[in-house]
This record gives C-alpha cells, structure tokens and sequence, in this order.
C-alpha cells in the first residue's frame, strides 16, 4: 500500500508539472505571437515609410535636374546677355565720328573695361556706368554751370546727373561748389570700384568723373567725364588727369540706393 500511494502521488505530481509546464509554453506562445504581429506592423509601417522616402528622394532627384536644366539656361542667358551687351558698346565705339568727337581715349584699354563691366552684378551701379557711356556718345558739349543733355555739363553736375538717373540725389548746399558737396556726400576712399567717382583740384574749384574700371594704380583706372571745352564728355584713362596742374584729391565710394541697407 505504501508504493501504491507513493506512486499515485509521483503520478499526480508528474500531471501538475505538465499541465504548468504546457501553461507556460502556451503563455509564451501566446506572448511571442502578440510581439511577433507586433513587430509585423512595424516592419509594414517602416516599409511604408521607406517607400515614402524614396518617392520623396526620386521628386528631389526629378527637382534637382529641373533645376541643373534652369541653370544651364540661366547661365546661358547670361552669356549672351554678355555678349549683347559687348556688342552694343563696341558698336557706340566704332560708330563715333572721330573727327568730330573722340569719346574713347586712346590709351584706354577698352577690352578690359569691358571685361569688368560684364563681371558686375546687374544694379544701380552697373546702370550708372551703362548710362554715363551713353551719355558720352551722345556728343554733349562742356558747360559751366549747365546739366542737361541738351545745354551740356560741367564735371561735377554730369556726375550728379548720372547718379540721378538711378535714383540717386545729392542737393546743392548753400555756400558751397557742387563738386565740394558731392565729396562731402560720400565717405573717401583709398580704393575705388567701378561706380566710384574720382575727383582732381581744378583751375576753379574741382571736377570729376564717374569710374568705368579700375586696375592696381591710379594711372590705370577709366572713368567718364568732361574736363573742360577742349575735352568734351569722354571714356579717358585717369592718367592723362592726374598731373601737377592737376592733382588727385580722392575717391569717394558712393553706395547706391539698391545697396543700402533696408534698415537705414
């Protein structure tokens, strides 16, 4: 009797442990099924997400050549914008009756002023030279005291009267020369860009000119002005001016209207 009761507990110990152990083994079942359909999810979610981005990527990559194509245009617009441009002031040039007025200098390097030119950003600055240029081929005489185009310049009230044509105002000042007033406007400088203006001491008072380029020294910088009634409005390299009769007083760097700063 005492093996029979012994074995009939080992028997229903042994049951116990496998009904716990078949318990266990479903809850863990069970629990990896739930994280697995989990996990699942995740996966479908990210593949979702990866096939957005690469929708994404591929409308950048369509974006991106859209814009390679627009800048080989652009670009290209550019260069013959250029080349126009060139063309139209070799044609100011080459047209000019030299007999009656020579507006280029001899000793201007005029490729080079070019050259410069085109490598200016379009603005006021750039519109000022291109009209000061045109202004010169037009043959207006020296005037003193004048400023128009058809009575004619002198020195300071032709560079006042560029600098207007871009909306650029300097008043007269009671009391004082003009070309005192426009030194006084802007600040000095010791070197110069296109656009600057350049001023020598005259005979009366001072004159002068608005720079087309400009190079290492003074001698090699151009500018467009008229000296007086032998010299009318002219492109002239600013070493013919600079001479002991007269000398350099400065260059004055002028900040135009597309140049300021919004807050000022």
């Amino acid at each position: 009797m005492d093996n029979l009761e012994i074995l009939r507990k080992s028997s229903r110990r042994s049951a116990w442990l496998t009904i716990y152990g078949v318990v266990i083994i479903i809850t863990s079942l069970a629990y990896s099924y739930i994280k697995l359909a989990d996990l699942e999810n995740n996966i479908i979610e990210k593949k979702k997400e990866l096939k957005g981005f690469e929708t994404s990527v591929d409308h950048l990559k369509s974006e991106s050549n859209d814009y390679k194509i627009k800048l080989i245009e652009s670009k290209n617009e550019l260069m013959n914008l250029r080349k126009t441009q060139d063309s139209v002031l070799n044609f100011l040039v080459s047209v000019t009756d030299e007999n009656k007025v020579h507006i280029l200098d001899s000793s201007v390097d005029w490729n080079e002023v070019k050259n410069q030119l085109s490598n200016l950003p379009a603005g006021d600055r750039k519109n000022a030279i291109l009209n000061s240029i045109l202004l010169a081929w037009k043959d207006i005489p020296f005037t003193m005291g004048k400023e128009g185009v058809r009575a004619g310049f002198d020195s300071p009230r032709f560079v006042r009267y560029v600098l207007e044509t871009v909306g650029l105002k300097v008043e007269n000042e009671k009391g004082k020369r003009l070309s005192d007033t426009l030194m006084g406007a802007f600040e000095k400088v010791k070197k110069p860009s296109p656009g600057d203006l350049v001023f020598f001491k005259g005979q009366v008072g001072s004159f002068g000119f608005i720079l087309l380029s400009v190079g290492e020294s003074d001698s090699e910088h151009v500018g467009v002005g008229t000296l007086q009634r032998i010299s009318p409005l002219q492109i002239i390299s600013m070493d013919n001016i600079n001479t002991p009769h007269f000398p350099l007083k400065g260059y004055f760097r002028v900040i135009y209207p597309d140049e300021k700063s919004p807050n000022k």
